[in-house]
């Protein structure tokens, strides 16, 4: 990642960089195992919380992190049969593969210097919406000839107005399990995670 920032910061560029290493079976380099204290998945959180630490700060050294649109976040809730392996979801429901909000709510971090005030949003957000956001971000237009389900969420982004998303669908496979409206939630099907 560091070399594509270096190598592409002369022109609109776009990395997506998915870290398998929390996904069981875990992986961690020797520089980093047994350096937490929650073990070796607490181990993995370390070396990615090093490997984004390293993205930022090329982002500044470059002189690109003004100019930068930044998101962190995850797919799903931790995979709980693997125990202290699994993650955790703290004080939510269940984990990975359940559409209680242990399974699906993630939290996200969006960085954007001069863009972005740092604060705590607690609006409703999905990772299809990440989509749409860049898009008019970047000034392109929304494609018009198919379905996006994204919202763009500037809005909220910017401080400028409130999350246009107030429903998400939860599915498990093509079945719809769970739908929330704002505050409540209305649970069709339950399944425990996987």
């Amino acid at each position: 990642s560091v070399k594509f920032i270096k190598k592409n910061k002369n022109k609109p560029f776009f990395l997506y960089l998915a870290n398998s290493l929390p996904h069981v079976p875990l992986f961690v380099s020797q520089n980093f195992r047994g350096k937490s204290l929650r073990g070796l998945y607490g181990d993995v959180i370390e070396e990615i919380d090093f490997g984004v630490g390293q993205v930022l700060d090329t982002l500044r050294s470059e002189g690109l992190a003004e100019n930068t649109f930044v998101v962190f976040t995850s797919d799903n809730g931790p995979w709980l049969i693997f125990d202290e392996h699994g993650g955790s979801a703290g004080l939510l429901r269940e984990g990975k593969g359940c559409t209680f909000e242990g399974g699906m709510r993630e939290p996200c971090i969006t960085w954007w210097p001069g863009k972005i005030k740092p604060g705590v949003v607690n609006d409703m957000g999905a990772t299809m919406d990440v989509y749409t956001t860049i898009l008019t971000l970047a000034g392109a237009e929304v494609p018009s000839d198919r379905v996006v389900d994204g919202l763009d969420l500037s809005p909220v982004l910017f401080g400028t107005g409130p999350s246009p998303r107030n429903t998400m669908f939860y599915y498990r496979g093509a079945k719809i399990y769970a739908v929330r409206k704002g505050q409540y939630k209305a649970h069709f099907l339950t399944k425990s995670a996987y």
